[in-house]
């Protein structure tokens, strides 16, 4: 590799006992005299950090993470995607030769630093002065919530398969069908007082499901963990057989079928989540039943997506969010027959860990809101973080958006938008995948009853449990059939990071695949 790419912080320890010396011999100086100079460093480093951490994504505040993550977890990402290689660092490890040449050929790393030594040591020292050495848990959490009552959690075995790993859920209305899909390439049909009625073999972990008159689709992600393979699939399943309508899709994780020209053939919107590389795309059908793909953003992570006439044109829009660097939410306007003008109506910095968002008309003032969330805490911090929660984002009018509500919750990773209890205003429940493991382990599962929506008043409920809720997929349905909607959750018991030995045995001995939250407000009928 070449060596000018090693230029930042090749010698580390020289340029930290270099500044020590430098404090030694002016100690005799006029403070002042070192104030200033320090100032000086300090406001370089500044510039340089909003210049530079703003290119590819929200720029993050250096508080908003400690000195040890920025130091050993951050920076030395940040770095290489700036043509940066700290000593003993391979920003692709873990990548087969295959990955490598698909990560080089689109410039993931640069060949050339876009710094020099220099500057990088003064945009880090500058975030590492600028970060506190601990961030407080907030222990006002611990008596916040009430234990949930409207509520009652059942857990239900699927196959007995240890651990359970479910990726998916969708509920068929129609059919009053649960889809089930597992780390095991295994999908299932589930009804309530049935049990499961139909197993499915698959190629890869189904991720997702969509219905489109008698047929099912299913996302097939390919590999579950990081890759730049396009290994994935999206799948046709009807009267019993399943047939490939688009192959080859870089870890697809959200689909959707849908006429968005109104031709009477729908296209499929689909969400390559990817890794370092990835994108939102249509897929166009010609009168040969063969797609074309159009990109409609070339972005990694796009995570979910929905089709909505959000401009009330009569024209069908897509709306997708985006997690894995710069996350944000974007809408593509319908503007003629499959033009699309894209627009990002919401941004968050890359340490918010995004990961769901829900439309819903929260105000009921005729105009879409969006809910996100954001909880994600796998990759390079691991930490607890205040600013993990849900967000409230108010429809303004003109495609712009505005946050009027942030309830907390550490690690959260899925949110349900819905009015459970009738009352006439939206209520949330959330799982969090990432909680605090410790004290806060039971807000894994969160219930906030709306109490007063205009003042954004909640009241928090969670259920205390011996093995706490482990989940990745959570859905709202009436699974009893009793005219209220029900949760469920799909028990997913790995864990991409460290958690304690005794919950993570709890969670890997477990033998259920649901946790349904039956809804108490009407009996089964």
């Amino acid at each position: 590799m070449d060596t000018k790419r090693y230029l930042n912080l090749m010698n580390v320890k020289t340029w930290v006992l270099g500044g020590l010396a430098c404090l030694t011999l002016h100690t005799g100086l006029n403070a002042f005299t070192i104030k200033r100079s320090s100032q000086q460093g300090d406001d370089k480093g500044r510039s340089l950090f909003i210049k530079y951490c703003s290119i590819c994504h929200m720029q993050p505040s250096p508080a908003s993470l400690t000195k040890e993550v920025w130091r050993s977890g951050v920076l030395p990402v940040m770095a290489s995607r700036m043509g940066i290689i700290y000593p003993g660092y391979d920003p692709l490890r873990g990548l087969s030769a295959e990955e490598r040449k698909i990560v080089t050929q689109n410039n993931i790393i640069p060949d050339q630093p876009m710094l020099t030594d220099q500057e990088w040591k003064q945009l880090s020292a500058y975030i590492i002065n600028a970060a506190p050495d601990s961030i407080a848990v907030d222990e006002k959490r611990l008596t916040r919530n009430l234990p949930l009552t409207s509520f009652v959690a059942k857990d239900v075995k699927i196959d007995g398969q240890k651990p359970s790993l479910i990726t998916s859920l969708r509920f068929n209305r129609q059919t009053k069908t649960l889809w089930i899909g597992d780390f095991y390439n295994r999908v299932y049909n589930w009804q309530s007082g049935k049990g499961v009625v139909n197993t499915i073999k698959t190629a890869s972990p189904a991720v997702d499901f969509t219905f489109n008159g008698a047929d099912t689709y299913f996302t097939e992600i390919g590999k579950l963990y990081p890759t730049e393979l396009s290994t994935g699939s999206f799948v046709k399943y009807a009267a019993g057989n399943s047939t490939t309508t688009l192959p080859a899709l870089h870890r697809p994780v959200s689909s959707v079928v849908e006429d968005l020209n109104n031709d009477g053939v729908p296209e499929i919107v689909v969400c390559n989540f990817g890794n370092k590389i990835g994108s939102l795309s249509l897929f166009v059908p010609d009168k040969n039943g063969s797609y074309k793909e159009k990109v409609l953003l070339q972005l990694p992570g796009a995570i979910k997506c929905y089709v909505r006439d959000m401009d009330g044109d009569g024209k069908k829009d897509i709306i997708a969010m985006f997690a894995q660097g710069d996350e944000s939410v974007y809408i593509f306007s319908q503007k003629d027959k499959l033009k699309f003008s894209a627009k990002r109506v919401l941004r968050f910095p890359p340490n918010y860990g995004t990961t769901d968002m829900v439309l819903t008309d929260y105000n009921n003032d005729g105009l879409t809101d969006i809910i996100t969330v954001h909880g994600d805490n796998a990759d390079y911090s691991n930490i607890l973080k205040p600013y993990h929660g849900i967000r409230i984002n108010i429809n303004t009018g003109g495609g712009s958006f505005k946050e009027k509500f942030f309830y907390p919750v550490y690690g959260v990773t899925r949110v349900l938008a819905e009015d459970f209890d009738k009352d006439g205003d939206i209520d949330f429940a959330a799982s969090a995948f990432f909680p605090d493991f410790t004290k806060l382990v039971d807000e894994s599962f969160v219930y906030l009853e709306n109490v007063d929506k205009d003042r954004f008043k909640f009241k928090a409920y969670t259920v205390k449990r011996d093995v706490p809720i482990k989940s990745l997929a959570l859905i709202k349905a009436d699974v009893d059939g009793d005219g209220d909607m029900d949760i469920v959750a799909g028990n997913f018991a790995q864990s991409p990071g460290k958690v304690p030995k005794a919950l993570d045995d709890k969670w890997k001995a477990t033998d259920y695949g649901l946790t349904i939250f039956v809804n108490q407000l009407y009996q089964p009928k």
